[in-house]
């Protein structure tokens, strides 16, 4: 028989949370593998769920008032939950878990009356919860001990900087490509970012076998940063995504599968030997986007293959493994990319996964690159899960992030049945609404946390300009209008990062 957990999940009025919340929870170990949901629910609204024969952490997408629609974790205070028919109230276990992760930061130091002030608030509402009004003041709890958290770990951040030497060289990054010429992106780009991507997908670079024009747009963006001293990078040097990959690649043996990566690796680093020195080596070899149909063991040695086949070429060469969705949501889903059909494995990767089989079959690589459009987590939990990656001893990149500036086409329909967060990258809320300002405050807050860990080396935004890959997620309108966000980023380099 399985092992299994019992859970509530109320809302302010002590009811079950719609149908949408409850199928969101899920099983994960205390460092963010998770375990394919598998749960259900009964009359009253709890839920049965499978677990682990080890100490667990539960997640689960909630709208806390007065902060926003996330996931947030509840992990019995760093202890996890082991298997047991005891009911646990979702709500408050996360309200207290959160808390004394906040409690943690707090104790070694002194921080401002905002931060106090939710910290103090949880404290009140925690110790307050009981009778008709205790899912209203958990969910209270909740949102407290997550402002609490994240004032907590912006302002530790903040003082580290401060305290600290500039970071020389350090990577502010956006995506070149979907730049304009002679328009205002000539100056407003190189003044807020000096390092940019350019397109290496190979569905672009060779549609067809042989046919290399789009290097001549390629050559143009290069050129354009070299005028402008800006650091280029290439992404990617392979990925097996429908939008990555050409069809010709369809139906290609392993065998072939390896020596189109190896002349494509080769082809692109001979041409642009010793201008570019960055890459992305792989993108998202880790299930999410596996249309090529590869085993695990074959992700591993297709990685191994791009990751050699770059040192061959450029020993100088920086190659980062990216990959996507850190916290790994989607293996709890069980689903990969709705736009790139591929296997659906019973025991998926997830990136920690993908990364412990590289580290174990020894393939060497430079970086880790982490994707971080808007996770739905909380500060705190956002530099938890860095911290996790951490363990790789490796430099890590932040290689693609976006949040938007408006809700406009933001997908409705989770209230009413789980669809799985991650289809839509841009659903959910931070704060408030979004708007210039939230994205503006969201970048503050994270560009804060990653440059003052020692091991984020680089942040690249994805989009410059709207519509961009995160709907309204670029630093400038479609019109080139600059919004907050480029002011905030340009402000953080001059005085706080002083880079």
């Amino acid at each position: 028989m399985k092992p299994t957990l019992k859970v509530k999940m109320l809302d302010q009025n002590n009811a079950p949370m719609s149908p949408g919340r409850l199928n969101s929870l899920y099983v994960a170990d205390l460092h963010y593998e998770p375990l394919r949901r598998k749960n259900e629910i009964d009359s009253d609204g709890i839920i049965t769920i499978e677990t682990m024969n080890k100490p667990v952490a539960l997640h689960a997408r909630v709208a806390v008032p007065n902060f926003g629609d996330v996931w947030v974790i509840a992990d019995n205070c760093g202890e996890g939950y082991k298997p047991s028919d005891h009911v646990i109230d979702f709500v408050r276990e996360a309200a207290l878990s959160h808390y004394k992760k906040a409690e943690d930061i707090i104790k070694t130091d002194v921080f401002s009356v905002e931060c106090m002030t939710h910290f103090d608030a949880a404290k009140y509402f925690l110790d307050s919860a009981n009778g008709e009004k205790s899912g209203l003041y958990n969910l209270k709890a909740l949102a407290h001990a997550l402002w609490a958290g994240e004032y907590a770990v912006v302002e530790r951040a903040r003082k580290k900087i401060l305290n600290s030497e500039p970071r020389k060289g350090y990577l502010f990054g956006c995506g070149v490509f979907g730049r304009r010429d002679s328009t205002p992106d000539d100056k407003l780009f190189p003044e807020t970012f000096n390092f940019g991507t350019l397109p290496f997908y190979l569905a672009m670079v060779e549609p067809v076998p042989g046919d290399l024009r789009f290097y001549n747009y390629i050559d143009k963006l290069l050129d354009w940063c070299e005028k402008h001293n800006v650091v280029p990078k290439g992404h990617p040097l392979w990925w097996g995504s429908r939008h990555g990959r050409p069809d010709w690649l369809i139906g290609c043996s392993w065998d072939e599968i390896q020596y189109h990566c190896r002349r494509t690796i080769e082809r692109n680093m001979k041409r642009y030997a010793g201008r570019i020195r960055i890459w992305d080596a792989i993108n998202e070899a880790h299930d999410w986007n596996n249309g090529l149909y590869l085993t695990h063991e074959q992700e591993v040695e297709i990685t191994r293959v791009c990751c050699n086949t770059m040192r061959e070429i450029d020993p100088e060469s920086t190659g980062v493994v990216n990959i996507c969705f850190p916290f790994a949501e989607y293996v709890a889903d069980g689903k990969v990319s709705p736009t790139t059909p591929g296997p659906v494995y019973d025991d998926m990767f997830s990136p920690l996964g993908y990364f412990d089989a590289l580290m174990e079959a020894n393939v060497e690589f430079d970086a880790i690159g982490l994707q971080l459009y808007f996770p739905c987590r909380d500060m705190l939990s956002v530099e938890l899960i860095i911290q996790e990656f951490e363990r790789f001893g490796k430099p890590i990149h932040i290689t693609e992030l976006g949040v938007r500036t408006s809700r406009e086409g933001i997908n409705e329909v989770y209230e009413n049945c789980f669809h799985g967060n991650q289809v839509d990258r841009s659903e959910g809320e931070w704060h408030f609404e979004w708007c210039e300002k939230v994205q503006a405050d969201w970048i503050d807050w994270f560009y804060t946390i990653c440059y003052a860990r020692e091991s984020v080396k680089a942040i690249t935004w994805w989009s410059f300009n709207d519509p961009g890959f995160i709907p309204y997620g670029g630093v400038t309108t479609q019109d080139l209008i600059p919004k907050e966000s480029l002011f905030r980023i340009r402000q953080l380099r001059k005085n706080l990062f002083r880079a």
